[in-house]
């Protein structure tokens, strides 16, 4: 038997929750009967995967629960139009900052169940950092029916495929021709102007370095992000799509700060002085 982890998760009642797992499109494997009519214990699957439900558990009525599934799919989107309507929504269809296309639901008990599947925008990105042509014009076919990819996302991939390993001169004209163009040109000296420390509130800290003509920024704790520039003062993370922009800030030609914009929320920070 191959190697894996099946999680077990106690319900208030087996039967209903394997009839309604059903209901949605997951296969029932096994169920044992407990007192009476019900089940004491069954097991479901997805694709591959299974879980296994068993009796003496609590529905959860909390925005937090101590446990969700999270269901890879082939198509999210397929799913959606086929459960919408008599599940209870928690989020509809959208791609997520880091790489992925998913929605949420409620299952009986109240716990979340989110499907997901990798966005237009991590598929074209992988596609490019291992140089697959055929996925590269695979994940441009989608954005042509769909129009998922931004006018920056593409540039985004442009750049990536025109530095370090990732240099495919093939890979670059199926981009341009698909409408990509260079991300914004800044020069050295400005970059080197943003260099530096910032902080701001609640304890929100992350450097700013220089590494072969491209800004990268470290939040604390985190891994370091390449920027890319939108304009003279306004930059976005390569790798990651809707994950925000940073704006430095410049007076009397001294940068003093940044705002870092994420949906509708923005952060301002100031510059450390060295």
């Amino acid at each position: 038997m191959s190697e894996k982890v099946v999680p077990m998760i106690h319900v208030p009642d087996v039967r209903a929750t394997v009839e309604w797992y059903q209901s949605i499109g997951f296969t029932v494997m096994e169920t044992y009967g407990g007192a009476g009519e019900g089940f004491s214990f069954g097991i479901i699957s997805f694709g591959n995967s299974q879980v296994m439900f068993s009796e003496g558990g609590q529905s959860s009525a909390g925005h937090r629960r101590e446990v969700d599934l999270y269901v890879y799919a082939d198509s999210v989107d397929a799913v959606y139009e086929r459960l919408k309507g008599r599940v209870d929504v928690v989020e509809d269809p959208h791609d997520t900052f880091y790489g992925m296309r998913e929605f949420i639901i409620r299952d009986l008990n109240r716990f979340w169940i989110t499907f997901g599947q990798p966005s237009t925008f991590q598929m074209l990105m992988t596609a490019v950092r291992e140089r697959n042509i055929e996925s590269v014009r695979a994940a441009l076919a989608i954005d042509v029916e769909k129009g998922d990819l931004k006018p920056e996302t593409l540039s985004a991939a442009l750049a990536a495929a025109t530095s370090g390993d990732n240099q495919s001169p093939d890979i670059r004209e199926l981009l341009t021709q698909a409408g990509a163009v260079p991300p914004a040109e800044v020069d050295v000296e400005t970059l080197q102007s943003y260099v530096g420390k910032y902080k701001g509130e609640p304890g929100i800290e992350f450097n700013v370095t220089l590494e072969e003509g491209r800004l990268v920024t470290a939040p604390r704790g985190q891994e370091p992000l390449r920027l890319m520039a939108l304009n003279r003062t306004t930059f976005r993370p390569m790798a990651f799509d809707n994950f925000g922009i940073v704006t430095f800030n410049v007076e009397a030609g001294r940068t003093t700060g940044c705002d870092v914009t994420h949906g509708d929320h923005t952060m301002q920070l100031k510059r450390l002085d060295e």
